[in-house]
């Protein structure tokens, strides 16, 4: 059998159904999230790219431009003749 005879034979109206209830079921979930909140959870989130009190620490170590260009120049000059 070829490859068209078997798409032929598939009945493909059913994903669509499929597709549609999978949206529904995330959009409710989504909306019921959003709605439950209370009010103090929604200030607080909202207030977060204003307040200025709160410091994050970034997760990695941030070296500055100088220890990286010390240390490369100390790893270049080893075995590098001048001449």
């Amino acid at each position: 059998m070829r490859m068209t005879e078997i798409v032929s034979f598939l009945d493909l109206s059913v994903f669509p159904s499929v597709a549609l209830v999978f949206f529904l079921v995330a959009f409710i979930a989504i909306l019921w999230k959003t709605l439950t909140k209370s009010k103090q959870e929604i200030e607080a989130q909202a207030s977060i790219p204003l307040d200025d009190d709160v410091i994050f620490t970034p997760r990695v170590l941030i070296q500055s431009n100088n220890e990286d260009l010390h240390h490369a120049e100390c790893h270049a000059d080893k075995g590098a003749t001048h001449g």
